[in-house]
């Protein structure tokens, strides 16, 4: 099984612009119905009479929050995930469009991104199971969290004088890239895992933009 989607998230203006600086609007393919949006409009810089559009799994405005992205996009992939089935969810964009605020988000409920919400969902489900299963089935969450740096891999859950020039190698292993030597932490806990988060981006070589 291998199913792809690319979701775009227009983030919302913030303080030192004005909604006059927005050019990016989210479409639907027929707005007759109030389908959801599906494609990106951007007007052409050479001709103000043309508009490009680009089309997308689903687009998701800037009065989307947090939480409509996790349920309508993280949510589902849980029941995957448990089935033995890798899920990968990775944020790609230019500096300042959002992506760490999607992904990692603020402190606050309200605030808190992708990651931190598939966690919580996670470790709920792994307590369900290894409640029915009355003791049967026990479940281990481990943490590794690397960046790739200058084409280089660098493991963040060590610090950076332990790092060598060249970084850490790559292998097959089976169809499958791997990172050897990657450092693995137990993370029993949501609690856990932002320790050994802020940790980790102590080590970065970049950081989110403020």
């Amino acid at each position: 099984m291998s199913t792809v989607r690319v979701v775009a998230r227009i983030r919302p203006h913030q303080n030192n612009e004005s909604s006059r600086d927005g050019i990016v609007t989210a479409i639907s393919p027929n707005e007759a119905i109030a389908a959801p949006p599906t494609m990106v409009r951007i007007p052409s810089f050479k001709n103000k009479n043309e508009d490009y559009t680009f089309q997308f799994s689903a687009v998701y405005d800037q009065d989307s929050g947090q939480q409509t992205i996790f349920d309508k996009e993280i949510s589902p992939t849980l029941k995957h995930l448990f089935n033995g089935i890798d899920v990968t969810i990775f944020a790609y964009g230019v500096t300042g469009t959002g992506k760490t605020h999607t992904m990692r988000g603020g402190k606050s409920l309200a605030d808190r991104g992708i990651i931190p919400r598939l966690l919580s969902s996670t470790y709920r489900r792994c307590r369900k199971l290894e409640k029915d299963s009355r003791g049967q089935t026990s479940v281990d969450i481990t943490l590794s969290y690397y960046e790739i740096y200058n084409d280089k891999v660098f493991d963040l859950l060590e610090p950076p004088e332990k790092r060598t020039v060249a970084g850490l190698p790559l292998r097959d292993n089976g169809g499958k890239t791997v990172v050897v030597g990657l450092t693995k932490r137990p993370c029993e806990s949501l609690k856990e895992f932002e320790k050994l988060y802020d940790q980790a981006n102590v080590n970065r070589s970049t950081s989110a933009t403020k």
